[in-house]
């Protein structure tokens, strides 16, 4: 059973998010916890305090009616359903519900209207942040047959083919089309044979394609291939980039997931465990290409 976290502020995108991810994983068990964050009161003082309280309980009433809306239709005695108040930033509350239970997903709406890409959104903090897969859905995306996934790789910067897991069972599910999507930037197409067999091992049960664009832009890239084909949904394995890197505007899935032209998710592929000995202490600082 899949547990996804649906984060929702009652809008119409995050409503919109909601009804994507139900039809998505219509076909499977899921356990399905939808979360509200509300922003914490800067007053002291009993003042302060009651007004937290007033609004945690409206939050609260809230989300029992918004569950009830979203279960109207009928729904299969395999999913399940939760309500869950956290004060705090969105992604704040995120972290906190991350840190108490696992997650399988987190899902977030996006309307693409934010007016700085510095200043960023609730996704692009979410897909920066989390230690989970991320999906961001664009409010205006129609909810269709899902036909189509690009994966945009490198083949070469996957530290665990397992992190694939919930790539490889939505395509088989839905019976997609995946294409291993390469932004050659050098003009060599670099990735060795052992690391491209690694990436592919992982779909040797999907039907597959590969597609190769040269581009010393990944962005670019990107857009260009959305530009030609028809994409259901585009998937990222993002590289955590730290402050310095935003300001620099380095990271290809921020500016992804700040204004989605469709549905993106982005796979955690957690850091290798160090496992190094006495006899062979370097090899922890070794890239995944190197020793494979």
């Amino acid at each position: 059973m899949y547990k996804i976290l649906l984060l929702t502020d009652f809008s119409v995108a995050s409503r919109h998010a909601i009804a994507y991810t139900q039809t998505l994983f219509a076909d499977t068990a899921a356990d399905f916890c939808l979360l509200n964050a509300f922003p914490l009161e800067p007053e002291v003082g009993f003042t302060g305090a009651f007004l937290i309280v007033e609004e945690r309980e409206q939050a609260e009433k809230s989300l029992i009616a918004l569950r009830h809306e979203v279960t109207q239709q009928p729904e299969p005695a395999y999913h399940t359903y939760r309500t869950v108040v956290v004060p705090g930033s969105p992604e704040a509350s995120v972290d906190v519900m991350l840190h108490q239970e696992h997650f399988d997903l987190v899902v977030v709406g996006a309307t693409g209207s934010g007016r700085s890409e510095l200043l960023g959104s609730v996704a692009t903090a979410i897909t920066r942040t989390a230690t989970t897969n991320v999906l961001v859905v664009p409010a205006t995306f129609p909810i269709r047959p899902l036909e189509r996934i690009v994966l945009s790789t490198d083949y070469r910067s996957v530290n665990d083919a397992e992190s694939f897991g919930i790539l490889a069972d939505i395509a088989n599910r839905k019976g997609a089309q995946l294409t291993l999507l390469t932004i050659d930037k050098s003009g060599t197409a670099g990735a060795t044979d052992l690391t491209r067999q690694y990436v592919e091992q992982a779909f040797d049960s999907v039907s597959t394609d590969s597609y190769v664009i040269h581009d010393n832009n990944v962005l670019h890239g990107i857009n260009a291939y959305l530009d030609a084909h028809t994409v259901d949904l585009l998937v990222l394995l993002p590289h955590h980039k730290g402050f310095f890197d935003v300001l620099r505007n380095n990271s290809v899935t921020r500016s992804v997931a700040y204004h989605p032209r469709v549905p993106l998710l982005t796979l955690y592929d957690a850091e290798p465990k160090k496992t190094a000995t006495a006899e062979m202490p370097e090899l922890d600082n070794l890239p995944f290409a190197t020793y494979l």
